[in-house]
């Protein structure tokens, strides 16, 4: 169970079973689960109790007793490299007779989950080209880190690299460490702030001379996912100069997602990157919107 939907594996049926986790009436396993209860998780079995809590036990000892609404997710606690991998892939393309117009697009992720970390790489790209106009490019790629630590505190750690031709940004390579909390953990959304600090090297398009500062950062990320098929994501990282004192920059990202059948979506996405100090006769914003459809598993 994940985001608050319970997937079932039945040996019948082409497809696995999905229904609302709150929709439940009443569940029992005879295998151990990972549990994650608001601010803990448990290792066993799962069963309905009479007065509508449910207990995570094994044998004889029972860890603890709650609501159904207080349990986060649970995965098979013995699942293999399939169950705790996920990736997506989306693609969109536009094609014009008028000015030659190409564009094309690409957003990827990859994701593998345990009880106690979590990682995740992603990698986008746009590309497009007319007549008589200088052609854009914009790529980006970013690995990220996660150990989970106690009362839902965690530890994380971020390689991240851009270049776009709007801000004459050959390299942007981040590298970032820093501690989160996840303030709001629930089968309906989640909301997590993290704070810390950022090795920020520059290579630029024209003669603006390279740069590799530091930085302190301020990050947040809203997943809200109780929509039905919908779910709406929203992402800020704030960046202040520490060894550039007086440089500000801002990085948001907004995604809304349908799920279709065949684990097929359609997602829509705003991307916007703030500088107040960018390169030489470079903008001091660069922003996208784009469409597209993938598949995840």
């Amino acid at each position: 169970m994940d985001k608050g939907v319970l997937e079932i594996d039945a040996p019948y049926g082409d497809e696995n079973f999905r229904v609302k986790w709150l929709d439940i009436k009443e569940i029992f396993t005879e295998s151990k689960f990972v549990v994650s209860i608001e601010e803990a998780l448990y290792h066993g079995r799962i069963a309905s109790l009479p007065d509508q809590r449910i207990k995570v036990f094994d044998r004889d000892s029972v860890y603890i007793s709650c609501f159904k609404n207080e349990i986060v997710y649970l995965v098979p606690f013995k699942e293999g490299f399939a169950n705790r991998f996920s990736a997506a892939i989306e693609v969109g393309f536009n094609l014009t007779k008028a000015q030659n117009l190409r564009q094309f697009s690409l957003r990827s992720s990859m994701g593998y989950k345990t009880d106690k970390w979590e990682a995740d790489l992603s990698y986008n790209i746009i590309r497009s080209s007319q007549n008589d106009v200088e052609p854009v490019s914009r790529t980006d790629g970013l690995f990220n880190y996660r150990r989970i630590l106690t009362k839902n505190w965690y530890l994380i750690g971020t390689i991240a690299a851009l270049s776009n031709t709007e801000q004459l940004i050959d390299l942007r390579a981040n590298s970032q460490v820093g501690m989160g909390k996840f303030i709001i953990s629930s089968n309906k959304a989640y909301w997590g702030v993290k704070v810390g600090f950022n090795n920020n090297l520059e290579r630029f398009a024209n003669e603006t001379s390279n740069r590799n500062t530091w930085e302190g950062y301020l990050g947040s990320e809203l997943n809200l996912y109780d929509t039905g098929d919908l779910e709406l994501v929203l992402n800020f990282m704030g960046y202040s100069g520490l060894t550039e004192t007086g440089r500000y920059r801002t990085d948001i990202n907004f995604d809304t997602k349908y799920e279709l059948p065949l684990d097929l979506f359609v997602r829509l996405g705003v991307s916007l990157n703030y500088d107040n100090r960018p390169a030489e006769n470079a903008s001091e914003t660069d922003y996208i919107v784009r469409t597209g459809i993938g598949w995840e598993w």
